[in-house]
């Protein structure tokens, strides 16, 4: 379990870049599942686009993980008695390490996270998005098809997020405590303003 190693790898746990992103990866699941029950296609569409990027991100890390720390791989990924470090800059915002969603589709594509068709179809849907966020108003793109669009979206993101789940599922449940820290993180990125649990 990634989180739980990052206890230990670096004691300002929540300063530490990957708490950050896996409490922003949760925000985001969040954001997106209620523009799905407002209706709201360009958020939704916006949401889809940065989960995809992040759970690339995750599956590179994983694929590109080595067996020993490094100055590059320090976060440590334990199943059982096999831990792997993972790259940290795939979590970071650091302008030094940062890579872009188009880098991590091209790593992606690099270390077979996703296959030629998968690639080419996430570049078309972020030349689409961009349109949509930039250009929507001069386009020829009516809201329908973006309805359409984010069908393929959802199709990718359940089978990156069925590909993380292999590699990742936690072998122990979360803890109450641990459950209520992450509540606390995700209020944190909502703003602080509301309890991420709808409670």
């Amino acid at each position: 379990d990634l989180l739980a190693s990052c206890k230990s790898v670096n004691a300002a746990h929540d300063e530490h870049p990957f708490v950050n992103f896996t409490h922003s990866m949760a925000t985001a699941r969040l954001l997106l599942a209620r523009a799905h029950e407002q209706g709201s296609l360009i958020e939704s569409f916006v949401l889809y686009a940065s989960v995809i990027d992040g759970l690339l991100r995750v599956l590179v890390a994983h694929a590109t993980a080595k067996r020993e720390v490094d100055a590059t791989h320090v976060l440590a990924s334990e199943r059982g008695a096999d831990v792997r470090y993972l790259e940290e800059r795939y979590f970071s915002h650091d302008e030094t390490l940062r890579m872009d969603e188009r880098k991590v589709y091209r790593a992606a594509r690099r270390h077979g996270v996703l296959s030629k068709a998968e690639f080419r179809e996430l570049d078309e849907l972020y030349n689409f998005r961009n349109i949509v966020i930039h250009r929507f108003v001069i386009s020829g793109i009516t809201y329908d098809e973006i309805a359409r669009k984010l069908d393929q979206y959802e199709a990718i993101y359940s089978r990156l997020f069925a590909q993380l789940e292999a590699i990742e599922q936690p072998e122990a449940p979360l803890t109450a405590d641990e459950i209520e820290a992450s509540q606390a993180r995700i209020a944190r990125k909502l703003g602080g303003h509301e309890d991420p649990t709808g409670a």
